[in-house]
């Protein structure tokens, strides 16, 4: 998600188990007072980055009284743009450059966009190619189910886009070569783009991306998520209560922007266990 893993009896794993199998993903938990209502997301201690950012982040206040900026229907709620607030204090803290970024802990496919899923926002890979994450934005998945058959199609999906992306960036590296051969030689051009197109495509299919695991599809079947972001976003916590909040949230009525028609409100984000 521009700049804006699952559990299965297991993803209701975090819904409702047990503290030891909460410990077994991180032991930092974090209340987020919103409008609507609390959320608990809880930070695993693999991504380490993320997790301590985030803590930050919260324990200066910077995520306090500010809106959420972003709902995307059937896939996630996003926050983190510290200069939409419900109402302007005297003191707001200084978040810092809003391009800060967190270098990318994405930890596939231990951690996959499963509905509750907690992830860090980031630019596109045409300008983020090492896809390192916002600082200061972040969003819940919220989802849809998916069935077997439209898993299969976004794996199709998701191969295209790859060799797509891997082509561009080949575009890129050699932007200065291309735009002499165009000036000077069309058809010396079109036989190096076609070079690079069919590099792009032999390194995706020498390491095409993972496909669904029987773990994924069961729980995107049964409890949904948004799994075409998978591998390309790093995911750093989820949601262990208030599940049901951040899904009232995430149907808000949005504009063409899917920015929401009304304010919905982070009133306070605290530090609840460490």
């Amino acid at each position: 998600m521009r700049n804006l893993p699952l559990k299965l009896l297991l993803p209701l794993v975090c819904l409702a188990c047990g503290h030891s199998d909460r410990d077994a993903i991180g032991r930092t938990e974090v209340l987020i007072e919103t409008s609507e209502g609390d959320i608990v997301v809880r930070l695993y201690d693999d991504t380490p980055l993320h997790r301590d950012n985030f803590v930050a982040n919260v324990e200066a206040g910077i995520y306090d009284g500010i809106l959420f900026n972003r709902i995307v229907p059937d896939m996630a709620i996003q926050a983190g743009d510290t200069s939409l607030r419900l109402q302007q204090r005297a003191a707001v803290p200084d978040a810092g450059p809003a391009e800060r970024t967190v270098a990318a802990e994405i930890v596939y496919p231990r951690h996959f966009h499963k509905q509750g899923a907690l992830a860090a926002a980031r630019e596109p890979d045409s300008i983020n190619p090492r896809r390192e994450s916002s600082a200061l934005q972040w969003y819940i998945v919220t989802g849809k189910k998916y069935a077997t058959a439209e898993l299969s199609e976004l794996q199709a999906l998701r191969y295209d886009a790859s060799v797509a992306s891997l082509f561009g960036q080949l575009q890129r590296d050699h932007a200065t070569e291309l735009h002499a051969l165009r000036s000077t030689d069309h058809a010396a051009w079109q036989e190096r783009l076609s070079a690079m197109q069919l590099q792009a495509e032999q390194t995706v299919a020498a390491a095409p991306p993972r496909p669904y695991s029987a773990v994924q599809k069961q729980v995107y079947a049964r409890q949904g998520g948004a799994p075409h972001l998978d591998g390309d976003y790093t995911v750093f916590g989820e949601v262990v209560e208030g599940l049901p909040v951040a899904l009232r949230i995430g149907r808000t009525p949005v504009d063409s922007r899917e920015r929401p028609r009304r304010q919905v409100a982070i009133r306070r984000i605290s530090v609840r266990r460490k």
